[in-house]
């Protein structure tokens, strides 16, 4: 019972945490509106907050329209009907008014393409056009919809920080790396069922709509993984835990799939089903990517949290509350999205082989700049792979004995690296508008390398200073990281393919980064596997220690090499600076 309680307080945590941002922000934005003296006077598209209206700056994704914009916020993007240009703002300055002549701080978004239907639809708002039938209501309304991201985050960075290099130990005794690289591999490959779940959903007619079916299905089937996870866990069943995970990875990756379409379903005409158009794919594109960036942190940072909270508890706990959160998380994501009965609409043709194939693949002559953008994805979240070993890794070079303590410290250096990562983006993102795409990667790159080179420095210290540098060193790849991620979306919408919709080419985008989560921990467990130091009772009969030597080979070959491939792969582009 007291487990239960805890897990319901942890829950709610977590849950108001989630919900914040968004209400801090707006108040945030509309005090400085105030203060200010600003009145806008311009008529602004609220993808997912109400629609069109006269004089209206809300928070979140708020497309305004101006002859010539004065950016406004990292989290707004404005529309150009003079240069047919979606445009990001900048943050706000002292000197920074709503309505200006200024033309530095904004970059092109994407233009042609869908540019010129988004200023037909604002001539439409000045000619007093009608609201779209099918948006949520308000800020509240709208990080509901998108709430799933939350959950999806956190039980990834949990299971993926902390649980799976733990149960690789304790369930194959002496093969810890090797088997955490299967698992890790497992939930990469899981990822793969995405664009045909996506495909599948968009087809799907039921009176509950498109997306809400395959969300709660695969909730449910992710939740009843979990149970299986934790049994297997506890009982020590090392086959049942790899099938169990499976199973709950794939089912994870049905709900996240389809909830992707729900913020350009909800974008749609009056009276109607959600059209491919390219509206739909600039609402569903950027929206999503932005309203999402907020749950993602937080997700993260709540797995992070948790892992604190329950350190001196077993590791069963964690189990436990992804439960309660993707519940949780399930219920107000399908009550916020109010999708319309589908049984009534014409379904398209079934899906075909050919065409599931098709959204896997790139035309490497006319896509190069695209190809190479994945390429260096690809590249990069291989390397990524090696914070996966950071769990032995701070074991072995700290000498650490305390299962509670090694949770507490990784879970420090995890957050750590996430605050950096988080205040450098949007300076991030404005160098980038300077400078290029291009050199703020290499800068970026450049920081991790240096990042790794840290890490195979410290074990020679002495032992009174190693925990410093880890941690200095996991400082300096929140910047490289969160500066990396920072510009590489920009960096795909620069560069994106003429064949493809903005959805598809997104979704090739992502797969990039799946192969690269998938065959990184592969390669790392087995690096580590052949440069195994011996078995220790240090905090249990199966730990597996691992040398110096295998440790430094991880963080050459995984992280400072990858590195320098997605400077070649970006070098490669020509399209963008």
């Amino acid at each position: 019972m007291v487990t239960v309680k805890f897990m319901v307080m942890i829950t709610a945590v977590v849950i108001i945490i989630g919900h914040s941002p968004g209400l801090f922000a707006a108040f945030a934005i509309r005090s400085f509106l105030s203060k200010s003296g600003a009145s806008p006077d311009f008529c602004a598209f609220d993808v997912g907050l109400g629609g069109f209206r006269e004089g209206a700056f809300d928070f979140e994704v708020c497309i305004g329209a101006w002859d010539r914009p004065q950016p406004f916020g990292p989290f707004y993007i404005a529309l150009t009907p003079s240069r047919n240009e979606l445009v990001f703002g900048a943050r706000p300055s002292s000197r920074t008014t709503m309505i200006g002549d200024c033309e530095d701080g904004h970059v092109p978004l994407a233009s042609g393409h869908y540019g010129k239907q988004l200023v037909q639809a604002y001539q439409a708002c000045q000619d007093g056009g009608a609201l779209p039938s099918k948006q949520p209501a308000n800020q509240q309304r709208w990080a509901e919809v998108t709430f799933f991201q939350f959950a999806y985050s956190m039980v990834n960075t949990g299971m993926g920080l902390c649980i799976l290099p733990q149960e690789a130990d304790r369930l194959n005794e002496g093969a810890g790396s090797l088997w955490v690289g299967i698992y890790l591999g497992v939930c990469g490959a899981a990822q793969l069922v995405c664009p045909l779940a996506g495909k599948l959903s968009d087809r799907h007619a039921s009176s509950f709509g498109r997306r809400r079916p395959f969300i709660v299905a695969g909730s449910v089937l992710s939740i009843i993984g979990l149970v299986f996870l934790r049994q297997a866990s506890i009982s020590g069943w090392p086959l049942t835990y790899l099938v169990a995970l499976l199973v709950a990875q794939v089912s994870l990756n049905l709900s996240f799939s389809a909830h992707n379409g729900l913020p350009a379903d909800l974008y749609c005409e009056k009276g109607g089903s959600p059209k491919d158009t390219q509206e739909k794919d600039a609402a569903g594109v950027v929206s999503a990517f932005v309203a999402m960036l907020g749950h993602t942190f937080l997700g993260s940072l709540s797995a992070v949290l948790v892992i604190i909270a329950t350190h001196e508890m077993p590791v069963h706990v964690q189990y436990t509350c992804f439960m309660f959160v993707l519940a949780i998380t399930c219920a107000i994501v399908c009550n916020a999205a109010d999708e319309e009965d589908t049984r009534h609409l014409e379904n398209s043709d079934p899906i075909t082989t050919a065409e599931v194939c098709g959204s896997f693949m790139l035309d490497p002559s006319g896509d190069q700049d695209f190809l190479w953008v994945c390429v260096g994805r690809l590249f990069y979240y291989v390397s990524t792979s090696v914070t996966v070993f950071l769990y032995y890794y701070i074991r072995d070079t700290l000498q650490i004995t305390n299962e509670g303590e090694l949770r507490v410290k990784l879970a420090s250096l995890v957050i750590a690296a996430q605050v950096v990562g988080a205040l450098v983006s949007v300076p991030a993102g404005r160098s980038s508008n300077t400078f290029g795409r291009k050199p703020v990667i290499y800068a970026a790159c450049t920081i991790m390398s240096l990042t790794f080179l840290m890490y195979v420095w410290v074990p020679l210290l002495a032992r009174d200073l190693r925990w410093h540098l880890i941690l200095a060193a996991g400082l300096c790849y929140g910047l490289g990281s969160g500066v990396y991620v920072s510009v590489d979306y920009a960096l795909a919408l620069d560069c994106l393919p003429e064949g493809k919709s903005t959805a598809e080419a997104f979704g090739l985008w992502g797969i990039s980064g799946f192969f690269g989560s998938t065959a990184g921990p592969v390669i790392g467990g087995l690096l580590l596997a052949v440069n195994q130091a011996g078995n220790s009772a240090d905090m249990s009969s199966k730990v597996s220690h691992y040398t110096y030597g295998g440790y430094a080979i991880v963080m050459l070959l995984l992280g400072v090499s990858m590195n320098l491939f997605v400077v070649a792969a970006t070098y490669a582009i020509r399209g963008t600076k």
